[in-house]
């Protein structure tokens, strides 16, 4: 690499780091290019030269995220120690682990995701959210399919869209017990367990399996544990 293309790829970093930043700070709504350019020390124009549009800007920074993601879980596509299901588990864990600590941008959203002013880029990291699961997650469940994991008919791209919408729910009913729940731990503990269970549920009839092998595909032992150890924190804290 010749120095003018160490210099191109030096000023791509910066206009990302700095958009990443200020769309953090301000939401994606209330940034401007021309403040993305000041922030990356940059003209107006030259940053228009890398990019077209502030749209054009965060389609490639969730995209590059997108691929980040995807060569985390690579690793455990094909490992033949694993059932397809436990294979399913991983590569969410390992997805959502990158996300919360690894990639800066995904982190900070995951922290923001309500914020008002962000409401085009957590619409944008959805659709990449879908994706993983249609052409990540996916593939998985078609192989469990076939090798009588699980049965369904249904499309499986579009079946692990739905556990994902399915995963969002369930997350968006224990944020409620948390944000709810009074005095008592032991009622928010019954929630929790209520929760738990019809996640199960729906999903043994969505795969035609049973509770065990659901079990193994949301990692319900380190889910439940883990809400242990929230709300022994929550108890701690008054």
């Amino acid at each position: 690499m010749n120095r003018r293309d160490k210099q191109k790829a030096q000023t791509f970093v910066d206009i990302m780091r700095s958009a990443e930043e200020l769309f953090m700070q301000a939401g994606y709504e209330k940034t401007s290019m021309r403040q993305i350019a000041c922030h990356a020390g940059l003209t107006k124009g030259a940053l228009y030269h890398h990019f077209e549009s502030k749209e054009a800007l965060l389609e490639r920074m969730c995209a590059d995220h997108y691929q980040v993601l995807v060569s985390a879980v690579r690793s455990v596509l094909d490992d033949p120690s694993l059932s397809c299901f436990a294979r399913i588990r991983k590569a969410i864990d390992l997805s959502q682990d990158m996300g919360i600590t690894k990639v800066s941008f995904v982190s900070a959203y995951l922290k923001v995701r309500n914020d008002e002013s962000s409401v085009m880029l957590k619409d944008r990291l959805r659709k990449y959210d879908r994706k993983f699961y249609a052409s990540v997650i996916g593939p998985l469940l078609k192989e469990a399919n076939e090798k009588g994991e699980c049965s369904f008919t249904a499309n499986p791209g579009v079946l692990a869209v739905f556990i994902h919408q399915l995963d969002r729910t369930v997350s968006e009913e224990i944020n409620r017990v948390f944000a709810e729940q009074g005095e008592s731990t032991g009622e928010a503990k019954k929630q929790l367990i209520g929760i738990m269970k019809a996640y199960v549920y729906t999903l043994s009839r969505m795969l035609n399996t049973g509770p065990e092998a659901v079990s193994t595909l949301i990692g319900l032992e380190g889910s439940m544990h883990l809400y242990g150890e929230l709300l022994r924190a929550v108890r701690e804290s008054r």
